[in-house]
């Protein structure tokens, strides 16, 4: 079990953004002004167009004024379209930010585009797991379905069975709540989304796995608790995203999204995902179709994914990033006017 010690997955949430480093944005500042004065509120567009292979639906803009030639910072912004982030392959995101009042000679503009989400992190830990039987399938009988004791705040919140036994939920929390305690000891961060105790973090659980939600589980835990939203338009739907499903049978499933099965007009047909189930006995990677009277009932198909905190992993996982420095701008005094008389 030392594969998945809390070391081994904080090095792998440190390890991502250099495994990260082809999928990424161009990001350009646009009509940066070549004057400013000490006091002024000054809105700059900041463009992104993210690369093809670049996974991540939703970014925020980080936009800073430094100070030359120290690179100090002065100002900052955060544009984060109201924590809904910003959809799409490029856009264009006006950012505010004040310049200080006792400014005063060179200044530079530098923008960062970023990952809304966590999902970087929650595929590092589920690629993380062997797929060859190691962890089998039991639902009836195999109590919490983890892999190992799953803790929060120090409080054990899902024992792990006697056997290495998964299923579903139990799997799917798991890969949430681990790298989400790894990444949060890396960033400093006391809790994740609003669960701030430990009876909190139960409640929750209790919703992921359909103790006392009976229709979105996952989907609805992690907005409810402030650790995500739902995703409602399928295109948008990413790797590490969570989903609970249901088929025309009448069986539900909850894994972890990686892609769609399209057909040769690109329509969806079908999901790949990964987690815990019967039909691969344990871990593993599974498809499955779409019907109209079997398969997986579409308009019970809900996507929710975890959400990420302001924090320096902006910087450590920025698509892209911009910079006036070739170009600053100079801070004009407000008190020059003396000179004239």
């Amino acid at each position: 079990m030392a594969r998945f010690t809390m070391r081994w997955i904080l090095a792998a949430i440190c390890c991502v953004a250099v495994a990260h480093a082809a999928a990424q944005a161009t990001v350009t500042i646009l009509n940066p002004p070549a004057t400013l004065t000490p006091g002024q509120a000054v809105t700059l567009p900041v463009q992104f167009v993210k690369a093809p292979t670049e996974p991540e639906k939703r970014v925020v803009i980080l936009l800073q004024l430094h100070q030359l030639p120290s690179m100090a910072q002065v100002a900052k912004a955060v544009a984060d379209n109201a924590g809904a982030g910003y959809t799409g392959a490029s856009g264009t995101v006006p950012v505010t930010l004040t310049v200080p009042a006792n400014a005063s000679g060179a200044y530079c503009f530098r923008a960062w585009v970023s990952p809304w989400s966590l999902n970087r992190a929650i595929v590092a830990q589920y690629k993380s797991y062997p797929t060859n039987g190691t962890f089998t399938y039991l639902w009836s009988g195999g109590g919490y379905g983890v892999t190992q004791n799953i803790y929060y705040m120090n409080t054990l919140i899902a024992p792990k069975p006697a056997g290495n036994t998964t299923y579903c939920s139990g799997l799917a929390f798991e890969t949430f709540v681990v790298p989400s305690n790894a990444y949060n000891a890396n960033y400093g961060h006391p809790q994740i989304g609003n669960i701030a105790t430990p009876g909190q973090m139960e409640t929750f659980r209790r919703i992921w796995y359909g103790v006392t939600d009976s229709e979105k589980l996952a989907v609805r835990a992690l907005p409810e608790w402030g650790a995500g939203r739902e995703i409602t338009d399928f295109e948008e739907a990413q790797e590490g995203d969570f989903v609970q499903f249901w088929r025309w049978s009448g069986s539900g499933h909850n894994p972890v999204f990686v892609n769609w099965v399209r057909n040769t007009a690109g329509q969806i047909t079908g999901v790949r995902y990964w987690g815990s189930q019967s039909s691969t006995n344990g871990i593993g990677y599974q498809t499955e179709s779409f019907g109209t009277s079997s398969g997986i009932n579409r308009n019970r198909f809900y996507i929710g994914r975890a959400s990420k905190p302001r924090d320096q992993a902006d910087y450590d996982w920025a698509l892209g990033t911009a910079s006036t420095e070739a170009t600053p701008s100079t801070v004009l005094s407000a008190v020059e006017g003396w000179r004239e008389y």
